[in-house]
This record gives C-alpha cells, sequence and structure tokens, in this order.
C-alpha cells in the first residue's frame, strides 16, 4: 500500500464522519504504511467507509482532542506518524514534500508543522489570499508526543530536538455549514471552560470587553478573511463571538465553584 520506504503510520480520529472521511482517506493513500482510525462510537457508515479504504478501524470512548488522539498514537505500529483530522485533505504538493522527506532515511527534524488551510462552507477551495495555522501532523514518536489536553492539540517534543515546517498546504473543511460552524464553537467553548486552569477573574472580565474587537481584526486584517467578502466576514464574527463566549462560560463556572 505505501510508495515509500519510511514507517509512516497514518492517524486519523473520527466520529460520523460519514459525509466526508472519504475525501481525507482518498488524499492520503499510499502515504504511510498503515491508516489508523480511532473512533468514537460513530452511527452512520464512517467505520465502513474507512474500512473500505483498508483502514485499521478502532473505537474508543471520547475522552477530550490530546486524550483521543495520545491513544492512537498508541494503536500504530510504526514509529512516524502522520496525524490529520477527518475534515482535511493532504494537498498533492504536501504529499509529495513528504515522500520526499523520506528519501534519504528519517527526516532531519522530530517534528514537522503543516500549514493549515481553512476552506469556508459551501467552498471547495481556499479563498483568496488565503492565511494558514501552523499545526503539528508529522512527528516521531520516539522523540514527540501529543500532550494530555481534552480541550485542544499541543506537542511535546523532546529536550535537543527541533520541530520543522512543510512548505506544502492542506486543506480544511471543518464546518460544513454556518449552523455546523456555531453548534461546533458552542460545544468546544464547553469543553474549554470546563477542563482549562482557573484564570483570574478581574482578567477575565477585561477580556470581555476586549476579546471580541480585538479576534475581528485577527482574522479580518491579520488573517485575511476581508477577501473573502461576507463568507470572511461571517467565519470572522463567529470565531470571534465564540472566543468571548468561551469567556463568560469560564466566568459561570468559578462563580459556581466560588
Amino acid at each position: 500500500m505505501s510508495d515509500v520506504s519510511a514507517p509512516i503510520s497514518v492517524l486519523i480520529r473520527c466520529f460520523n464522519e460519514g459525509d466526508r472521511i472519504g475525501r481525507t482517506l482518498q488524499s492520503v493513500q499510499g502515504l504511510g504504511r498503515e491508516i489508523v482510525v480511532i473512533d468514537s462510537g460513530s452511527t452512520d457508515d464512517t467505520v465502513a467507509i474507512c474500512q473500505s479504504f483498508g483502514a485499521r478501524v478502532i473505537s474508543n470512548p471520547w475522552a477530550g482532542f490530546g486524550p483521543q488522539r495520545s491513544f492512537g498514537e498508541k494503536q500504530c505500529r510504526n514509529y512516524w506518524v502522520f496525524y490529520i483530522d477527518a475534515d482535511e485533505v493532504v494537498t498533492p504538493e504536501l504529499r509529495q514534500e513528504i515522500v520526499d522527506l523520506f528519501r534519504n532515511g528519517d527526516p532531519q527534524h522530530a517534528c514537522y508543522l503543516v500549514r493549515n488551510t481553512m476552506v469556508l462552507p459551501g467552498d471547495d477551495r481556499p479563498r483568496p489570499f488565503a492565511d494558514f495555522r501552523k499545526v503539528p501532523r508529522l512527528y516521531n514518536l520516539k522523540h514527540a508526543r501529543i500532550r494530555l489536553e481534552p480541550s485542544y492539540d499541543r506537542m511535546d517534543v523532546d529536550e535537543g530536538f527541533t520541530t520543522g515546517i512543510l512548505k506544502g498546504r492542506q486543506h480544511h473543511f471543518s464546518f460544513r455549514t454556518w449552523g455546523h460552524a456555531i453548534a461546533k464553537l458552542n460545544y468546544t467553548s464547553d469543553l474549554a471552560a470546563a477542563t482549562q486552569k482557573k484564570k483570574s477573574g478581574l482578567l477575565l472580565r477585561l477580556r470581555l470587553v476586549t476579546e471580541f474587537p480585538v479576534e475581528m481584526v485577527k482574522y479580518l486584517i491579520m488573517r485575511r478573511f476581508i477577501f473573502a467578502g461576507w463568507k470572511g466576514y461571517a467565519f470572522a464574527t463567529i470565531q470571534s463571538f465564540g472566543r468571548f463566549v468561551r469567556i463568560l462560560k469560564m466566568l459561570d463556572k468559578q462563580r459556581a465553584s466560588s
């Protein structure tokens, strides 16, 4: 199945992604020696689709982003892992870059960041002048591993080992619809409020005033969503409001526990 000699396991975590995981699996076919899918109880045809692509599917109850991915790392048979979400697609350029990286043995760095580019609801490609987030996707389990943080993915790299950045991009189809975007951000803000460390109440109240306008500037100007027209404005608004709501939920939690 592999067209590279390196010991790469492609790792995916998923839940009810039957409508889009096929596109993800197609983009990683032959990239590694195995595809490992960690499913948290899908009730649609996700598992059957994954198996049709030759993936090894393992069921594990959802325990948060970091713990679920860490569980998946332990199921991988190879020490190099390429992680991809079930709503992401590897571009041909990124795929070739990864293949080339292993032509002469193990790559130089213990971990590689990938340029993750958002695709807005209803679109099939990134917006004009699209920016990217650098996310840890390709890494050597001997020297790097995901943190056990329930609300986000953060990587630990052993002291003395370095992190590189790949030039190729992957496309992130995070939201099926605008309603899905709102529901997903509501879930992640709930999770963050429930699991993140307690912060100063005064600081949180000050951030209530500044968070929304600062995030709007960041998304529209610094991340260039202004070039996506009304969709860019809608996305920036939802993301900024999500940050605002997360602070409100953190204040609610602190008040309830005091």
